[in-house]
């Protein structure tokens, strides 16, 4: 979330008060439109090059921009472009029941014990899951996971312009998992299997979510996730990165994954399959887990 002064936030006022959408301002700019993305989430700001090429585009719409305006507050940039800002909604305050499931002692314990998993799984990392929506096809998400000074794991994920951004926290030998679309408020949960490693490549699971589709119809499946890569510390190169990944198709290309691996996610269920030596329900053994770790600074 970006501070109401932040450059950012003046970027983005400015967009939305000249109707310009960010590929169309990279396109004038002269830069890659995942960098507009950047500093428009308050990842990155321009450099003094493109902050002149920036305003000298704002300039050509709206006559009399010049750079001292970027040092102006939001309320008196929106004046300057004749524009109203929304009103600021109140700060709601953390109901007392989930206040109390906070402090509850087992969950500081989870914190805790989460930080030497959250380092374990700090990376880039790829799923691979059935597709509800195409039938016999597998998707591949994209993920960027990061540790927190407080133990927590954080992670952003998605693919194409669907983005949700969540939490992580160790509980035993699973890694429980929440995450939402800030624009929908669609939200996934998920329960990985994990294994006590220095370095984790491969964690695998359920995962809960809706179809984006008009009824919103709760869908779950089996989902396995494998690192394709480390951070390199610099949060501007690893959002670079991210945003690179998620352009890329999300449909798993037709014999790229092995028989093993698509039998592992796509199975049968139910009072038939428990009747061949199967499970009743959807489910993900620790016995038939393909979550594993390596050493250190491997892949």
């Amino acid at each position: 979330m970006t501070d109401d002064n932040s450059f950012a936030a003046r970027l983005t006022l400015v967009l939305k008060a000249l109707s310009i959408s960010g590929g169309r301002l990279a396109a004038d700019v002269g830069v890659d439109k995942s960098l507009v993305s950047r500093w428009c989430a308050g990842s990155i700001t321009p450099s003094a090059h493109n902050m002149t090429r920036l305003t000298t585009v704002i300039a050509a719409r709206h006559p009399g921009f010049n750079m001292l305006d970027w040092e102006l507050d939001l309320p008196a940039l929106a004046a300057r472009f004749g524009v109203l800002l929304p009103a600021v909604r109140p700060q709601l305050s953390v109901p007392s029941g989930f206040a109390e499931w906070l402090m509850l002692p087992k969950f500081r314990d989870a914190a805790f014990a989460s930080a030497s998993a959250s380092a374990a799984l700090a990376g880039f990392w790829r799923t691979t899951r059935p597709s509800p929506e195409f039938p016999g096809k597998f998707l591949h998400d994209h993920v960027i996971m990061e540790a927190t000074p407080d133990g927590p794991l954080r992670f952003r994920m998605g693919l194409f312009s669907s983005r949700l951004v969540g939490w992580s926290m160790a509980v035993g030998d699973q890694m429980f998992c929440c995450a939402t679309n800030q624009v929908t408020g669609s939200s996934i949960f998920a329960i990985f299997n994990r294994v006590h490693r220095p370095r984790i490549d491969v964690i695998d699971g359920l995962t809960l979510a809706c179809m984006a589709d008009a009824g919103g119809v709760p869908v779950a499946a089996a989902c396995m996730l494998e690192r394709i890569g480390d951070l390199s510390g610099d949060p501007a190169t690893d959002d670079a990165r991210y945003e690179d990944l998620l352009a890329k198709h999300p449909i798993a290309p037709e014999g790229s994954l092995s028989d093993d691996v698509c039998r592992h996610l796509l199975f049968d269920v139910g009072p038939t399959a428990l009747r061949a030596g199967g499970d009743p329900v959807l489910m993900m053994r620790s016995m038939t887990s393909r979550a594993r770790g390596s050493a250190p600074g491997t892949l």
